[in-house]
């Protein structure tokens, strides 16, 4: 059974073809996990819509981002990177619903070289920063 719903498949293939650079998708699943299988899924089907989706599936577990410990990851890690770079950008777990949007904006941005838009008073914000800063990002639909 396919991942992508049939009648969202054409307009998910004209989005992802806005792509222009390639975007390597570093999957690394947790086979304890239920949400692996969809995600290994998902990922190879996005990448037979959008050639510019390299995949590449690690055996070893995703590295840990402090200040994470090992039990605080249930699900697969996937990542974007660009040019052999790392964008930042780190997926856990599956983006059914709602997170799908924003992983298929997030891959797309990323290829094109998206300008940061982040206001001047934020970029000064985060220039100003001393030291680490933990920041989680949930996607919700309220």
């Amino acid at each position: 059974m396919a991942i992508i719903a049939e009648n969202i498949l054409d307009d998910v293939k004209t989005y992802l073809a806005d792509m222009k650079k390639p975007v390597t998708v570093d999957f690394y699943p947790q086979t304890e996990s239920p949400a692996t299988q969809p995600m290994r899924e998902l990922l190879q089907e996005l990448h037979a819509l959008a050639p510019q989706i390299e995949l590449v599936e690690h055996q070893e577990p995703a590295q840990l981002v402090p200040p994470e410990n090992p039990g605080d990851i249930e699900g697969p890690v996937t990542t974007f990177s660009v040019g052999g770079r790392f964008t930042g950008i780190r997926y856990l777990g599956f983006p059914g619903g709602h997170e799908f949007s924003t992983f298929l904006g997030d891959l797309v941005d990323v290829s094109t070289d998206q300008p940061l838009e982040l206001s001047p008073a934020t970029q000064e914000w985060l220039s100003n920063l001393k030291e680490p800063l933990h920041l989680e990002v949930f996607v919700t639909p309220t």
